[in-house]
């Protein structure tokens, strides 16, 4: 755009200022709906004009299902039982394990 051309858009300007100060109350609310109008028009296409095309991707977020746990029912009287609370091995006797016998392939010992 060249000075000549704002030179004429700023004379429109001023020409349509001095006959909105000379018309009444809603025939300058007329004006400023046009010219808001024109404006937002101009600003959209210079806006396509400056804007690079840009290429959206679609990208779905998958949410994982939360699995609620059912409470542990607690009989009445008693307290609840925690990990502090329960014995570290079990009552019954550990038996012990007959000794593996050797490899055919493996020298005896001596």
């Amino acid at each position: 755009m060249n000075k000549s051309d704002l030179n004429d858009i700023q004379q429109a300007l001023n020409l349509i200022r001095t006959q909105a100060e000379e018309a009444d109350s809603e025939a300058k609310v007329e004006i400023l709906a046009l010219l808001n109008g024109t404006s937002q028009s101009v600003i959209q296409m210079a806006k396509k004009l400056v804007k690079p095309e840009t290429k959206t991707k679609v990208v779905t977020q998958y949410k994982d299902k939360l699995i609620k746990q059912k409470p542990k029912v607690v009989k009445q009287g008693t307290p609840p039982e925690t990990a502090t609370d329960l014995p570290a091995t079990p009552f019954q006797a550990i038996k012990p394990q007959a000794p593996m016998s050797t490899l055919a392939n493996q020298q005896q010992p001596q």
